[in-house]
């Protein structure tokens, strides 16, 4: 039996499109940077130095670097790299692809829209190197067959069972034994036949100490384990004393019958109250022939046995094919987005997929099919007759997503209770829990920054979509490795607004925000018109704000600032605590409510930062 899926169930990282980047940055270096004698080989120099350079990157929780758990942290956790044809390590070579995703990482590609699936081009990217996959030839093409199958929306179920495909002569046979609810006892009379047949032989004869065929890769245990509770039911079938059942349910860790009870247990009975868990164990060992008893067993250890291989490989399916931007995981199902519906429903559609393989990743990539006959006839019974029109659809979408995912995950009430949590970076699991463990905790507090301004900007949706954030089919922030911009920046009738956020503290907070803040600020100023600039302004939030940022931030009143035609005198920011922004969400004033009370604070005659912060800014939030 084999399982087909993508990632590697001994590489788990947490935020993966990040490591994924940041990993080929790296190898860009270390290439670049490589001798010409040195090798890509266990315990190499050259594993070492890329093992010293995850670990400077946070990527790497293994220290040891001369080791050889060490050199293999190197070899693993940049295996997927090769399996998604980025590089080529024997080589020391980044491939075509890998330079292309270079390109798209550099270029921050994840703000630029394919016109045509309406993705961003580093998920398409992914899209694309998810159809090359290495390691399992046309993998998500038969996925995507599956999905066709069932008009783009599958259970989780089935989602579950994807992995199995292989097993079968092509994709109706897998289908086929899916709905009839036979895919795991065709695959376990298919490939265990004959230990079946051999376990039976054995069981008749009493013949225990033989039983390889539950050995797994990790060694014989796991038959010990499972012969102790074989020889638990068969006691059961003699004396039919249902007490012996309780050794097995209050096994704790390292008792006889603690793996059994972990690993299959659920598989016989889900029951809570012990006194049902005795009926479902004495229904299973009832008295009917040992030869019928033998095979429900058998059954038993390897249905749970793949059951708990698909579980895991369901988990990275879908934390990869999440990177693709089509996906979109629901709580019972798993569906593709409405636009690669329709490239699903098209006569053509792998011609479709071979174009998105075989090209180089673009904002126009696909435009052709706008022409298309059928695609035309799809697009009308939704309205889209052009361009323009299938973007003001996608946008309309979106924005009915982001309304369900604030009322039903991110109230304001929860908006508030997260701020608070970020003024203590100990809280760092907890806030990923509650928000996405995709996404660094800086990027989750820009994330939160862009829902709490919705709120005060009178629920203002667009907010969300228009912060410069990388979001996922969920609408959750994913993290990548370029950035560099102003954070947000909202455009209103008379004034524009720039809001940064950060988490840096005391001299961290000086040496990375002063200069970064007026020179954002500066630049957007010197792109409006004079009547807008004079009324726009900067808002600066952070849990804790150094009174020499502060200082700095008020003297940005008088400094000078230009580019090579223009110049402007003065900026104008305002800084903002977390316990600040949580006063104004608490308070319920709107934006355009509050805006008269900033300007007012903003023309302060106070040049004294700290002091004018102090009796002026927290003033106005408390009244807030």
């Amino acid at each position: 039996m084999k399982y087909d899926y993508f990632g590697n169930t001994s590489l788990r990282v947490k935020h993966l499109l990040l490591n994924f980047e940041t990993q080929l940055l790296l190898f860009e270096e270390l290439f670049k940077n490589a001798d010409k004698k040195e090798t890509w080989e266990n315990n190499s120099t050259l594993q070492i130095k890329y093992l010293e350079a995850l670990q400077n990157h946070n990527l790497l929780e293994n220290k040891n670097k001369t080791t050889h758990l060490g050199t293999k942290d190197a070899r693993v956790k940049s295996a997927p790299l090769e399996d998604f044809g980025l590089i080529k390590r024997k080589e020391k070579l980044i491939s075509e692809q890998g330079y292309e995703l270079l390109e798209l990482i550099k270029n921050q590609a994840y703000k630029i829209d394919n016109d045509f699936l309406q993705i961003d081009l580093i998920s398409m990217f992914f899209l694309k190197m998810s159809l090359k996959f290495s390691k399992s030839e046309n993998l998500l093409q038969k996925y995507l067959e599956v999905f066709a199958l069932y008009n783009g929306s599958i259970s989780k179920e089935l989602f579950l069972f994807l992995p199995l495909i292989n097993n079968f002569k092509n994709t109706k046979e897998f289908i086929e034994l899916f709905d009839k609810n036979q895919i795991l006892d065709f695959l376990i009379f298919k490939d265990y036949r004959d230990k079946l047949e051999q376990f039976l032989i054995d069981l008749e004869n009493k013949n225990y100490d033989k039983m390889n065929y539950f050995h797994t890769a990790k060694g014989e245990q796991s038959a010990k384990d499972i012969l102790f509770a074989l020889k638990l039911f068969l006691e059961f079938r003699e004396n039919k004393d249902k007490n012996i059942f309780l050794e097995l349910l209050k096994a704790k860790k390292d008792e006889k019958f603690y793996r059994f009870k972990e690993l299959y247990l659920s598989y016989i009975s889900k029951e809570i109250n012990k006194e049902n868990k005795i009926k479902d164990l004495i229904h299973f060992c009832e008295l009917d022939s040992l030869q019928d008893f033998g095979k429900r067993f058998f059954k038993l250890i390897f249905k749970a046995r793949i059951m708990n291989n698909l579980k895991d490989y369901a988990d990275l399916n879908e934390r990869y094919l999440n990177l693709c931007g089509i996906f979109e995981f629901n709580l019972e199902s798993i569906s593709i987005n409405e636009i690669f519906k329709l490239v699903l429903k098209h006569s053509k559609y792998k011609d479709i997929l071979k174009i998105i393989t075989h090209s180089k990743i673009s904002k126009e990539l696909l435009s052709e099919y706008f022409n298309d006959k059928e695609f035309k006839v799809f697009f009308k019974n939704y309205e889209i007759n052009s361009l323009k029109e299938l973007k003001t659809y996608t946008k309309k979408e979106n924005l009915k997503k982001i309304h369900k995912l604030l009322k039903y995950n991110f109230t304001k009430e929860k908006i508030i209770n997260i701020l608070e949590l970020f003024e203590n970076r100990k809280n760092d699991d907890k806030i990923a829990s509650l928000v996405t463990k995709e996404a660094t905790i800086p990027t989750i507090f820009e994330y939160i920054i862009a829902i709490s301004w919705c709120y005060i900007d009178d629920f203002n949706l667009e907010h969300i979509l228009n912060a410069g954030l990388s979001l996922d089919n969920k609408f959750l922030p994913k993290s990548h490795a370029v950035g560099g911009e102003a954070d947000f920046i909202y455009h209103y009738n008379k004034h524009s607004l720039m809001i940064e956020a950060t988490l840096t503290q005391k001299t961290n907070q000086r040496r990375a925000e002063m200069e970064s803040v007026s020179r954002h600020l500066g630049n957007l100023l010197l792109n409006l018109e004079q009547e807008k600039r004079e009324k726009s302004f900067a808002i600066f939030i952070a849990p804790y704000l150094d009174k020499n940022v502060l200082n700095d931030f008020r003297s940005r009143i008088y400094c000078y600032f230009e580019n090579e035609t223009n110049f402007i005198k003065g900026m104008k920011i305002l800084p903002l605590s977390i316990k600040d922004l949580k006063n104004i969400l608490n308070s319920n004033l709107n934006y355009k409510e509050l805006l008269p009370k900033i300007y007012e604070i903003l023309d302060d005659k106070d040049d004294y930062g700290s002091r004018w912060y102090k009796e002026n800014i927290i003033k106005i939030t408390q009244k807030a």
